[in-house]
């Protein structure tokens, strides 16, 4: 499916009913995670599938330049939504590092979190608040590198996971919402087994914590396709 024609499905997608939603999980190799996206409106890069993938051929991407940009950003998933004609867009990224001072943020009061998220907005400028779903994230919103974030962050196994939706505009509440039902698609194989540390200074596990705004794999390459086919159904 080429550039402007699955902009086009997005744009009849939002105004039809019922809605058709084409869900695909992805399990991702090397974490304990699920997360689903919608592939009609979102392009969906892994590490896993974009060996041989054409969409990557669309989008004018090689192979390498992906899997340089998936070991740059510490990324797991590269996603993105275009908004037509907007030149707005918004880019998810998922990232994994280990942690060695909190096993589950699940396991800990909400004072805890708090000050967890208090250290992650004092380290980064950013607003924060406590959002739990099945899990229990760390939710910041802030900008950095000349973009809006919104960032999920978390702790499962031993492991920080952060989910960084960034955009060159600032988020609107559609564009919140859809980043959060994203977030609540993801699934976690927790291991019940594994035990906290007893003791923890949550300004310690800033240093494995990996939030910011990540390199975009594939914006420029997007955004000149589209100006090129613009250019050509001009003349």
């Amino acid at each position: 499916m080429g550039v402007m024609k699955k902009i086009v499905m997005f744009m009849l997608l939002m105004v039809a009913l019922p809605l058709n939603v084409l869900a695909t999980d992805f399990i991702l190799d090397g974490t304990d995670m699920q997360i689903t996206f919608d592939e009609s409106e979102w392009y969906v890069f892994t590490p896993e599938n974009i060996l041989d993938n054409p969409e990557l051929e669309e989008l004018g991407i090689t192979y390498d330049y992906m899997v340089d940009s998936f070991e740059e950003n510490k990324a797991y998933v590269d996603a993105i939504l275009l908004y037509a004609d907007s030149g707005d867009y918004i880019e998810i990224f998922v990232r994994k590092s280990d942690v060695e001072d909190v096993i589950n943020l699940n396991n800990y009061s909400h004072e805890d979190l708090d000050e967890f998220g208090q250290a992650l907005a004092d380290r980064q400028n950013a607003d924060y608040e406590i959002y739990q779903n099945d899990y229990s994230f760390v939710k910041l919103e802030y900008q950095d590198a000349g973009l809006y974030l919104n960032e999920y962050v978390t702790v499962i196994n031993g492991d920080g996971y952060s989910i960084t939706a960034q955009k060159p505009y600032s988020f609107d509440r559609e564009d919140e919402l859809r980043v959060k039902k994203i977030v609540d698609s993801i699934e976690f194989d927790v291991d019940e087994s594994l035990r906290e540390p007893s003791n923890i200074n949550w300004s310690t596990i800033l240093k494995y914590s990996i939030i910011g705004a990540c390199s975009g794999a594939f914006i420029a390459a997007i955004f000149a396709t589209m100006r090129k086919n613009k250019k050509n159904n001009e003349g």
